[in-house]
């Protein structure tokens, strides 16, 4: 039976003064935000400190946190122990714009974690990885066209804004998510349901040795592959000469050591990790075979090089916290503590979503989780704009007001949370639920 629903409310309203900070930052933020997702219009609150599981706004009002700074923060706010690795290495310097031992030692750790890796490069950000990843495959193939996949975030610059989760279906005509991308761009992308594998194979065969690279997360969003999928992409990419790449700035160091690779077993030419990595200070790195890697040195082929440079690559700070994420992560069982936990509240939403007969989809893997409102199956993005999706704004707006920090597309749990947090957030979603219909 579901717990304290009686006593669930919602929170109460922010005060006068916060009010006026949001109008403030209206008038100098476009949108009022510091990006393009933005919260439930009229529940925007100024965050004002993060505790481990809770962030507190400057009404000094609680909000359990199940975004986690969408993805980052896998140990929570404020982890003593990052904290402290934050501290030590500021007295030693944030940034060289130079090759530190730490960084060494990192790529080591990492070639030793990820199947496929046997090179490595760092990045400021999880775009700029996934953007040189595709830069690097068409530098060496030679070739210009890519293969994304319907309802995938690779990042924000023009290669990846196409198709993105909300919008509307076209595969596989791309579809742009911003004004302003560069010309031409369309014509070298095309997009394929995930999840497809007949799909792609007739692309293949319609197009062969086409396409530069296929860039595909291994679970898709919330969305895990089918069987057989991933191992198809994989034989048609070795067949043709395409490279793989695998976006594993979601899954990686969150569904396995190896991340998503590991998990289901097919690896990648070519790898992007972040988010997770650093425990929310900015870090990405792009990691893969020996043979494409080599070709982001300066002394190759001139006809094949890949410039890549960026004023925080490998910076002291990001490595620093890297290495004391992944010793909590991965060396003291972080991610199986994750997955474990990640499993038991699937079955627990699953569990209630069937008591308040609602029909929904449960969907994720490790801590990743998220509920469609369709009966299902949900293995790509057309099922995902077929559910009901009026229903699902109307019940995370309800869920906001119940003091629940989440995405409307995904939730992610951290090594701060344990089963009370889970039980408040089923708890809260069933709340949700019923005001949702009662409305």
């Amino acid at each position: 039976m579901l717990r304290n629903l009686a006593q669930l409310e919602s929170l109460p309203p922010r005060s006068e003064k916060q009010s006026a900070l949001v109008e403030r930052a209206r008038r100098l933020l476009p949108g009022g935000t510091t990006n393009s997702i933005v919260p439930p219009d009229g529940l925007e609150f100024l965050i004002e400190r993060g505790e481990g599981a809770y962030l507190f706004d400057s009404d000094g009002r609680r909000f359990i946190d199940f975004f986690l700074g969408a993805g980052p923060l896998v140990l929570g706010h404020a982890h003593p122990r990052l904290v402290d690795t934050i501290i030590r290495q500021a007295a030693l310097g944030t940034h060289h714009f130079g090759l530190t031992r730490s960084a060494v030692d990192l790529a080591e750790r990492l070639v030793r974690y990820i199947p496929s890796a046997e090179m490595v490069r760092f990045t400021g950000s999880g775009s700029e990885a996934t953007f040189h990843a595709l830069r690097l495959a068409r530098a060496v193939t030679g070739r210009q066209a890519i293969i994304k996949f319907d309802g995938a975030w690779h990042g924000h610059h023009d290669l990846a804004s196409w198709s993105l989760e909300h919008s509307p279906t076209h595969c596989p005509e791309p579809y742009p998510v911003s004004a302003g991308i560069q010309q031409g761009v369309k014509e070298e992308i095309t997009v394929l349901p995930f999840n497809d594998p007949a799909a792609l194979r007739e692309t293949f065969e319609t197009k062969s040795r086409h396409f530069a690279a296929v860039i595909c997360e291994p679970m898709q969003r919330t969305i895990p592959p089918r069987p057989g999928f991933l191992e198809t992409l994989r034989d048609l990419c070795d067949r043709d000469g395409t490279v793989l790449i695998f976006d594993e700035i979601v899954t990686g160091f969150r569904l396995a050591p190896g991340g998503g690779q590991e998990r289901y077993g097919v690896l990648p030419d070519l790898t992007t990790v972040g988010k997770a990595i650093a425990g929310g200070v900015p870090l990405a790195v792009l990691l893969g075979k020996r043979n494409l890697m080599v070709h982001m040195d300066p002394a190759t082929d001139p006809t094949t090089y890949n410039f890549h440079c960026g004023t925080f690559n490998a910076y002291a700070l990001g490595i620093g916290c890297a290495h004391t994420t992944l010793d909590i992560l991965v060396e003291e069982g972080g991610i199986a503590r994750l997955v474990e936990l990640g499993e038991a509240m699937r079955s627990r939403m699953v569990r209630m979503l069937h008591d308040e007969n609602c029909e929904a989809t449960v969907c994720g893997d490790g801590p990743i989780f998220h509920a469609y409102f369709t009966a299902g199956p949900v293995h790509d993005h057309t099922a995902v704009r077929a559910s009901d999706l009026a229903l699902a704004e109307v019940v995370h707006r309800k869920m906001y007001e119940a003091g629940v920090y989440k995405s409307s597309t995904k939730g992610y749990l951290g090594l701060c949370h344990d089963e009370s947090h889970v039980e408040q957030l089923i708890d809260a979603m069933a709340w949700a639920i019923r005001k949702a219909r009662a409305d």
